[in-house]
């Protein structure tokens, strides 16, 4: 173990090693698909156009088509990051580094607060009628959007 600016200590873990690979991964595929900013296009930049055509078409038809490429490019880099560090997972006697419980959770609850803060600075109160179903008995509001919130 390396001792590096006093009690803070440094060391490869598997997650620590994958998350590496497949953000070099990652990379070596942008490198790939930019072909050199050639105007003919390989196969790398093909794969990559149909993923990210086919993502797009997906974001756009979940979320509104003008305001929701907005949050395209964060769903296109998670789509991808998740998806390379799966497919490394398949390799015999690889680790999945998105099986690891503690990145999963990390990923999960930033996301949920991220979306969670920006809905409320858009939307404000009306956020929470988000939580509430159509038709719902004005007395079991309360304990609906607190069910729906937890």
């Amino acid at each position: 173990m390396v001792l590096i600016l006093g009690n803070l200590h440094i060391s490869i873990t598997n997650i620590g090693l994958y998350l590496t690979f497949s953000g070099l991964i990652i990379i070596l595929l942008n490198i790939l698909a930019t072909n050199g900013n050639k105007i003919n296009s390989n196969g790398w930049s093909l794969a990559m156009e149909s993923l990210y055509s086919s993502i797009l078409s997906a974001v756009m038809g979940q979320i509104n088509s003008k305001k929701g490429q907005v949050y395209f490019p964060f769903i296109f880099a998670l789509f991808i990051f998740i998806a390379i560090n799966n497919l490394i997972g398949l390799i015999p006697y690889s680790y999945a580094s998105t099986a690891n419980f503690i990145l999963t959770i990390a990923m999960s609850f930033t996301i949920v607060l991220g979306a969670t803060f920006l809905g409320l600075s858009i939307h404000g109160i009306k956020f929470f009628s988000l939580f509430v179903p159509a038709g719902t008995p004005l007395a079991l509001v309360p304990l609906l959007v607190f069910i729906e919130f937890i």
